[in-house]
């Protein structure tokens, strides 16, 4: 077990329009000398800049973040299976950017399971700990360790096992018992469901008893039910082995469910590091807030007037004084409120509730989801309210939704930077 440090890690790709160019000569200079120079100005792009996290021995981190923001690159970074353009990384109190994959105690689990077909799931478990094996060996050992393999597929009274074999095999089957697949170990990939070859893929892993894990989406593949029990299973294992643990995920339920810490990512940058809860109550930014959450945060468009008032063309408050100095700056200003669905309240028509109008209902039995739009107005933006499920609601009804004071948002409209009182 190990702590990874990431320090100030970028990296570039060429754009298309350079890739496309004629040929460079071998004696020209690279086309990036250094990260400070890793710019769009010299025909490249920037996919990740400036990550710089620490994850703690034995932790389990979530890294989350939309499509292309540059997880899973960093992923691939961490494993040594992309080049960086700047940047240090350490795995324990060893350097490993100029390490090959194999030599950084890393397991990785892919996606798309990445098994091999012609292999058993026994050998499939077996093959991270039979590797290397022939290289450096005397005759004796070479010799060991072919009848082991001419005698594999014989029945297992048949079978020589050597004593590294011997070890081997009790290896596999300590992990198959782990992840409750003793009966497969028979089995081909192709005769396995998605959920059983996912198992497999993460012994693989075990098996190896790296000093870290890398997870890239492995539960994508999987329906919703079996995405859950899976889910939970990745977390009682990772609890079992104490092993530090990377998981990458776009699903941000998986995310809030999984991780000790969330790193959230957008457009090759670090957003927010932090706990679930604190992620959810306290976001750093307006995409932090949006992103964390489903439904995700509310958004309006408001003015504030100092002391202590918010101002919108169908509804006005006053804030609780704990505001007055965060807010100080932005008198006559534009700033973004932002609210969840289930701290609107349900109240009566007042100059301090928002009217609505209900444009679509769903009833999930023990909660109630209402996408409502803003009355006399065409071009705001839909909003989501949560409501207790036993409250009957009727598509195009009126309503009017009250704010919760002491859970409201607000967001610098020019930076997206969340403001919080002290």
């Amino acid at each position: 077990m190990a702590q990874v440090v990431l320090e100030n890690i970028y990296k570039s790709f060429p754009s298309v329009a350079k890739a496309e160019k004629a040929i460079v000569p071998v004696a020209a200079q690279p086309l990036i000398v250094s990260v400070e120079e890793a710019s769009p100005d010299l025909h490249s792009v920037n996919v990740l800049r400036r990550i710089n996290l620490t994850v703690a021995d034995g932790e389990f981190i979530v890294l989350v973040g939309p499509s292309g923001c540059g997880k899973s690159t960093l992923l691939r970074l961490i494993a040594g299976l992309e080049e960086m353009t700047g940047g240090n990384i350490w795995v324990g109190d060893t350097l490993v950017n100029d390490l090959p994959p194999k030599a950084r105690d890393i397991a990785m689990v892919f996606q798309s399971y990445a098994l091999y077909p012609h292999m058993t799931v026994y050998d499939n478990i077996a093959f991270g700990l039979r590797r290397g094996v022939g290289q450096n060996e005397d005759l004796s050992s070479w010799a060991e360790n072919a009848l082991c393999g001419m005698t594999r597929r014989f029945p297992a009274p048949l079978r020589y096992l050597s004593d590294r074999e011997q070890e081997v095999d009790k290896r596999v089957k300590n992990v198959a018992s782990l992840l409750q697949i003793e009966a497969l170990l028979h089995r081909l990939p192709k005769q396995l469901s998605g959920g059983q070859k996912q198992r497999v893929a993460l012994g693989r892993a075990i098996s190896r008893n790296p000093q870290v894990f890398l997870m890239d989406e492995p539960l994508s593949n999987l329906d919703a039910k079996l995405r859950a029990e899976t889910r939970a299973q990745i977390v009682k294992l990772q609890r079992q082995l104490g092993t530090t643990t990377i998981y990458v995920t776009h699903d941000q339920t998986e995310a809030m469910t999984m991780g000790d810490r969330i790193a959230v990512m957008n457009q090759g940058q670090l957003q927010q590091v932090a706990r679930p809860l604190e992620l959810y109550n306290r976001p750093a930014t307006k995409f932090v807030a949006e992103f964390i959450g489903s439904p995700p945060m509310n958004f309006l468009d408001v003015e504030f007037q100092s002391p202590l008032r918010i101002s919108h063309p169908l509804f006005s408050f006053t804030l609780p004084q704990v505001w007055e100095k965060a807010l100080s700056k932005y008198d006559r200003q534009p700033l973004i409120l932002g609210i969840r669905p289930e701290h609107f309240s349900l109240g009566e028509a007042a100059p301090t509730s928002l009217p609505v109008q209900v444009d679509l209902v769903e009833a999930l039995g023990n909660e109630t989801y209402l996408s409502v739009s803003p009355t006399n107005s065409t071009n705001a933006a839909s909003l989501q309210v949560r409501i207790p499920p036993d409250r009957q609601v009727s598509y195009q009804e009126v309503l009017w939704l009250s704010f919760t004071p002491d859970k409201l948002h607000f967001f610098d409209p020019d930076t997206g930077k969340a403001i919080w009182y002290d």
